[in-house]
């Protein structure tokens, strides 16, 4: 029997309790233990179902934020950066099935925390038009790989965003949004059991069909446009980049690999 092979693309926004990004230097062990955990109860979930190889990317900030110390053992972890693909780092042609645990919702959504790769820099990102995040791009560029995104946890918005994106993924809500830094946070406790729960639901025999409903064939045509007018001249000066507004760059390809490279690259002027 083939051992399947389960990414985890894993960010902190989306765990249950963290609603400030000023919880990382007041709170700092704990919310790191929280975002290990919340993995961790994952990673427990597709094990008691069925054995697996397991890849843990660390996606959050400077990309050292899982206690590895803590991590479940039987699984590998990706960590710091830069790195190629970024926040899908780990994931090959060999890979079975994707998650993204602790995620948040795009700008202008209304989740907690929202932002799409930079909350500093870029004000929002479109695919052909549409406003996307970054649980759809990350999926977009797992797909590429040939790997579906079956399971997303994060706020009750997060939820709503996906609807239409992503019908068929399983999802668990963290917590339910008040504002950009509020929410109604569920027991870590009970929202793991659930993230168990969905998680051995999905790597079950055999591993069903999670569609992404992004279309993907011919030229993909990806904007940025960011907070500030000269952020934009400087990222405008990479060859292939076209300056689109005074804040907004575009990029065009038929490879939805190169799009995504673009948008991370984009996120680090």
């Amino acid at each position: 029997m083939t051992v399947p092979t389960v990414f985890i693309c894993a960010d902190i926004e989306g765990v249950s309790g963290f609603v400030d990004w000023a919880q990382e230097d007041e709170e700092t062990e704990r919310v790191r233990l929280a975002m290990t955990e919340d993995v961790n109860a994952a990673i427990e979930g597709v094990l008691s179902e069925r054995e697996a190889d397991v890849i843990v990317n660390d996606s959050h900030g400077g990309k050292r934020n899982i206690v590895i110390e803590d991590l479940h053992p039987d699984a590998k972890l990706v960590r710091g950066g830069p790195r190629p693909f970024g926040m899908i780092s780990g994931v090959d042609e060999d890979t079975d099935v994707g998650f993204q645990i602790g995620a948040h919702t795009r700008p202008g959504f209304g989740g907690v925390l929202e932002h799409t790769f930079s909350s500093s820099s870029m004000a929002d990102v479109t695919l052909d038009g549409d406003p996307v995040g970054e649980v759809e791009l990350n999926a977009m560029g797992m797909a590429a790989f040939g790997t579906p995104t079956a399971l997303v946890t994060g706020d009750d918005r997060l939820r709503d965003e996906l609807e239409d994106v992503l019908p068929e993924t399983e999802y668990v809500v963290t917590k339910e949004a008040r504002s950009m830094r509020a929410a109604t946070c569920y027991s870590p406790e009970r929202v793991r059991e659930r993230i168990t729960e969905a998680a051995a639901s999905v790597v079950s025999e055999p591993i069903g069909e999670y569609p992404l409903e992004i279309d993907t064939e011919g030229t993909i045509s990806a904007t940025v446009r960011y907070h500030q007018a000269d952020t934009a001249e400087k990222a405008a000066l990479w060859p292939g980049i076209e300056r689109e507004t005074s804040r907004s760059i575009g990029y065009a390809s038929d490879d939805p690999l190169e799009i995504y490279s673009f948008l991370r690259a984009a996120s680090k002027v």
